[in-house]
């Protein structure tokens, strides 16, 4: 009897036990996996995908033009231009992208060097430049542009006169400021219209441009090299007010040609 008992009692907790271990398989087999779920939204959305991957993606950096030797916009007041006022001249920003020079009184002229105080050679020099109506003197004339190979009173300039419709090159020494060669231009701009002055330097060689046209061409060996800058300066105005808009300073090899005005050929530097 006991020994049935026992066999009873063993077969009663065995099917318990099999009861309790299916219940808890099937249980499990029942209960939901995040896995299943992320892969199927990630299949769902391939762009978004595509759009993260793109996102961290490091996009490739513009070149800088290793031609390029300086260059402003005058939008920055910190680049180090000067602003300053005298007796009869003052210089400074205008905001939001101007350079100006303004000069009250007739027959004087002012200078202003790139701050950094580069010395350049062989270059393109580039300016875009205008002059403000509203305040300058409603006759009279007076003339703007850029100065280069400055040291110290020694310097060329290649200006403009919007009234005269006039260009003139010029060259500064301690004792006097000569006309090395001057011409009339029509296309040059009255006044509030935005002029480009260009000037390519190489060696004793240099060439004159006007809104991209050749205007005139000469040979001077005095001064090799120096600052570059701007120029503006009245003659029987009272009162001129010139915006520079931008000044561009560029690289300029051996190899490039100066075309010259009075032959066919070239001249190479």
């Amino acid at each position: 009897m006991s020994k049935q008992r026992t066999f009873g009692t063993n077969w009663i907790l065995s099917a318990l036990l099999i009861v309790f271990i299916t219940v808890g398989c099937a249980g499990k087999a029942n209960e939901p996996t995040s896995a299943p779920t992320t892969v199927a939204a990630a299949a769902a959305s391939p762009t978004a995908a595509a759009t993260e991957a793109a996102a961290i993606t490091p996009t490739t950096a513009p070149v800088a033009d290793k031609n390029v030797l300086y260059q402003d916009e005058f939008t920055n007041p910190a680049s180090g231009w000067p602003e300053e006022k005298f007796d009869n001249y003052f210089v400074g920003y205008h905001e939001p992208e101007y350079y100006h020079v303004e000069i009250s009184s007739p027959n004087y002229k002012t200078t202003v060097f790139e701050p950094t105080k580069q010395i350049f050679e062989d270059a393109t020099i580039q300016a875009k430049v205008f002059t403000v109506s509203k305040k300058t003197a409603a006759t009279g004339d007076f003339n703007y542009g850029v100065a280069f190979r400055r040291s110290g009173d020694q310097y060329y300039a290649f200006t403009i006169s919007p009234r005269t419709k006039k260009w003139y090159v010029l060259k500064s020494s301690p004792t006097a400021l000569t006309t090395v060669k001057e011409g009339s231009e029509a296309s040059i701009h009255d006044l509030d219209a935005a002029d480009i002055l260009r000037v390519d330097t190489q060696g004793a060689n240099f060439a004159f441009y006007i809104n991209d046209k050749l205007v005139g061409q000469i040979t001077d060996k005095d001064y090799a090299k120096g600052e570059v800058g701007l120029y503006v300066q009245t003659f029987d105005a009272t009162n001129v007010h010139i915006h520079f808009d931008a000044l561009s300073i560029r690289a300029k090899t051996r190899r490039s040609p100066i075309a010259c005005v009075h032959c066919s050929a070239t001249l190479q530097g």
